[in-house]
């Protein structure tokens, strides 16, 4: 029930994580190849839909790293497949429905609850994987490999760039404790958001010749934003052809898994701060809608994400509509300041990219492996094993399949080796406890 001290809090959480919301929004969006305005629009409408219908009662949902790690596969295949710049866009939207109307399915058909059979190594190696193609997607517009156009301007100062908004992400919240800013306010500061700001000052100030952020689908009034949907709605003769659509399904079915695993997992998460239990066929309907409606506006999909969901509940989110305002705020500060997105350079957004690459991949169970001198224990040397597989299958081959065989594998194992999966959270013992 909303009443006038619940409604602050979800104000002030809100607001916090909107900050987060629309700084990786805009940065996926650029990593997506679609362009800083589409992550901006995913931003923006998922929260807002997923938050009032979603099963999860607090969170925070939107464009997430693995999410878009995916998408830009689509946009890169689609603009290969298709010269025809209409018809490539028709074919992301074509896509990113597929993968809203499957999401939708999977919660019309109860699979939700099917969460719990995959393996928490599974997990850990694929999340790894991706985290790990993040970094390698950004080294490779870093320095133009395969093909990557590089970035323009020149490299050493792209790569310094990149270097101190990495650094600067992580060094905000030390240098607000060490100047003794009180704790209750430096947790409201969203030190991504700050750190794209001060970097857009300098290299604007300082008039760094390199290159900047592209909003991608721009639009210069509401007439041509309207023309622009219907123009990239997927209505063409020539695309909707059988073939076409075997071309789309696997990565509908791609970006459908992610959603699955990427929202419900952080449902649990959640779930384990408030006490609460998700109902995870609502969630995944409306994870569908959003990303449905999100296409539909030339947005990239996302999902429920862990950090924002987290830190929204951190802020004292207290209702549904700590969620909604993400959405909201994102949005105004679209309205407002997407046409100031083109000053920033892309290497900062590089740098960002990185950070959320790092927040992706799991290092707790190395941290115990070798800390707890696990090496002598065979289940998890097995464990081990296993999200080395899933990870270089995920980098190498395909994210479906490392879930897939790597979850046939684990419960083969399981049966025939006595395997146990591996905890969510890890204890590092000292090293007095192992030689006692």
């Amino acid at each position: 029930m909303q009443t006038k001290n619940t409604f602050i809090y979800d104000l002030i959480s809100g607001l916090t994580v909107s900050f987060a919301a629309l700084s990786l929004g805009a940065a996926f969006g650029t990593m997506s190849g679609r362009g800083a305005f589409a992550g901006m629009i995913g931003a923006a409408i998922i929260p807002l839909v997923t938050s009032t219908f979603g099963g999860t009662r607090i969170q925070a949902s939107g464009p997430t790293a693995p999410m878009t790690a995916v998408s830009a596969l689509v946009v890169a295949f689609a603009y290969e497949h298709f010269p025809d710049k209409t018809l490539a866009e028709q074919f992301i939207t074509l896509i990113f429905l597929l993968n809203a109307a499957m999401l939708i399915l999977t919660g019309l058909l109860r699979l939700g609850k099917l969460i719990r059979f995959v393996p928490q190594v599974i997990i850990l190696g694929f999340m790894n994987g991706i985290g790990l193609l993040i970094w390698a997607d950004q080294i490779k517009r870093l320095f133009g490999l395969g093909d990557k156009t590089q970035i323009s301007g020149s490299l050493t100062t792209n790569i310094v760039v990149a270097g101190i908004t990495l650094g600067t992400i992580y060094l905000i919240p030390h240098i607000l404790k060490w100047i003794g800013l009180p704790e209750r306010i430096r947790k409201f500061v969203p030190s991504m958001f700050i750190t794209i700001i001060l970097g857009t000052i300098v290299t604007t100030a300082i008039q760094v010749d390199v290159e900047h952020v592209s909003l991608g689908n721009t639009v210069g009034s509401f007439g041509e934003f309207v023309a622009m949907l219907k123009n990239y709605f997927p209505s063409s003769s020539e695309l909707l052809t059988s073939e076409n659509l075997k071309l789309a399904l696997p990565y509908a079915l791609q970006l459908t898994l992610l959603a699955y695993l990427d929202s419900l997992l952080t449902s649990l998460v959640i779930d384990k701060m408030t006490g609460e239990k998700t109902k995870q066929e609502q969630e995944l309907i409306a994870q569908g809608m959003a990303n449905g409606a999100s296409a539909l506006l030339q947005g990239i999909p996302g999902a429920q994400a862990t950090i924002r969901s987290v830190l929204l509940l951190k802020e004292g989110a207290k209702t549904r509509l700590a969620g909604v305002l993400v959405g909201f705020f994102a949005l105004l500060g679209f309205l407002v300041f997407s046409h100031y997105i083109t000053l920033i350079t892309s290497a900062v957004f590089v740098g960002v990219l990185f950070k959320a690459g790092l927040d992706v991949i799991d290092r707790d169970f190395m941290k115990a492996y070798i800390k707890n001198k696990w090496s002598a224990d065979k289940n998890r040397n097995l464990q081990l094993i296993f999200i080395i597989y899933s990870t270089l299958v995920t980098i190498l081959w395909d994210l479906n399949i490392a879930v897939v065989t790597g979850t046939l594998f684990f419960f083969i194992a399981k049966k025939y080796v006595n395997m146990v999966d591996a905890e969510e959270e890890f204890e590092i013992v000292e090293s007095d406890e192992i030689s006692g």
